[in-house]
């Protein structure tokens, strides 16, 4: 931690659980998909290309998860703080930063019952890695120290702006209608392999 006491990193200190379950129902369905692929000639030539997909989609969905175990992390400094995933850093610069809010967590396929998210002012929203109640003993006085020690970076205090407050409400919106769009979409490519099977 630097002199001013802004310098953090925050990563991995605890094991998130992976729950048994769906681990054994992504190998099953691997094995499955292996087995088809290998011995079953499909009825229409859409099917082995779908398998094909499926095939490199869940192995780079588990290498996605291992690589953001090791490289995830968040990194506060004195010019911002910077959010590094699985294979992306976004960096904010202070006076980029509208807010940083603790939100609870609506997925529930993580311990964390609490999440962190850094705001602009357009409203775009950018999690930040590891920084939660699950890693971090005493998480909500780490999140006010932290406003606190930045308060000073930014140049201003924390303050809502509606204007701001309408784009975040927005864009919270668009991803629940971007969602719900996703899963129809699904459903219904879902149904049409099974009608052409």
């Amino acid at each position: 931690m630097g002199g001013d006491g802004i310098e953090r990193e925050y990563r991995r200190r605890r094991q998130l659980s992976v729950p048994w379950w769906q681990l054994g129902i992504d190998v099953l369905v691997f094995g499955a998909i292996v087995v088809q692929t290998a011995t079953v000639s499909p009825p229409f030539p859409a099917g082995r290309w779908f398998n094909i997909v499926i095939l490199v989609l869940i192995p780079a969905r588990g290498a996605l998860a291992l690589l953001y175990r090791r490289r995830g992390r968040t990194i506060v400094g004195a010019r911002g703080i910077a959010a590094r995933d699985a294979v992306r850093t976004v960096d904010r610069a202070w006076h980029d930063i509208y807010d940083i809010r603790a939100e609870l967590n609506t997925r529930g396929v993580e311990n964390a019952e609490w999440i962190t998210y850094v705001y602009d002012g357009d409203g775009r929203r950018t999690r930040l890695p590891y920084f939660d109640d699950w890693q971090l003993p005493d998480f909500h006085a780490e999140l006010a120290g932290l406003r606190a020690v930045s308060a000073q970076h930014r140049g201003m205090d924390w303050e809502l702006r509606p204007e701001v407050e309408d784009r975040i409400r927005r864009r919270a919106r668009d991803r629940k209608v971007s969602a719900a769009v996703l899963v129809t979409a699904m459903v219904a490519a879902a149904a049409a392999f099974v009608v052409m099977a």
